[in-house]
């Protein structure tokens, strides 16, 4: 089972497209208390309509530590920091982001990193969305408050008709 660490983005993107459920999906989902307590300060029903399949954990004092430090570069939020130590410390097999500076950072520190386009792209390639199905979520996902851009979109739709050539 895959070890998913995410920050705020997906979780709050894929939520906002009704497409949560994906990344229950994709193997053990833990957020750090700084994501939580942002996807709280977002929308307050977080508290109640939280899934039970994603882990609130405590980064160690150590993680802690790292996590303020790299936060006191001015390059990721606190919550991102949090999220990026605790993938790192836990050897994540995902990294779930959507903001350019997490992704990149994560990357050099050789995490595998996704974003939520991704995650929907993942679902149709191993059959627990359908062509139509992707497709419609894609479309919602570009209704959310993820800023996707037109050339990322055009992409996103031509690799999911790749998925589904005969």
């Amino acid at each position: 089972m895959k070890i998913v660490v995410s920050n705020t983005g997906p979780i709050l993107h894929l939520r906002e497209a009704g497409l949560l459920n994906l990344l229950a999906r994709t193997g053990k989902v833990a957020i750090p208390n700084g994501v939580d307590s942002e996807l709280l300060e977002i929308d307050a029903s977080w508290r109640d309509q939280k899934p039970s399949w994603i882990s609130v954990e405590t980064l160690s004092e150590k993680e802690a530590s790292d996590a303020i430090a790299l936060y006191g570069t001015g390059i990721l939020g606190i919550g991102e920091a949090e999220a990026v130590i605790m993938a790192k410390y836990l050897k994540a097999d995902w990294f779930l982001t959507d903001d350019t500076a997490a992704r990149t950072f994560a990357n050099m520190i050789g995490l595998e990193v996704h974003g939520s386009l991704g995650v929907i792209l993942w679902a149709a390639a191993v059959g627990y969305l359908k062509h139509n199905e992707a497709k419609v979520g894609i479309e919602k996902l570009s209704h959310s408050s993820l800023w996707i851009s037109e050339n990322i979109l055009e992409k996103v739709y031509e690799a999911l008709d790749e998925l589904f050539v005969e």
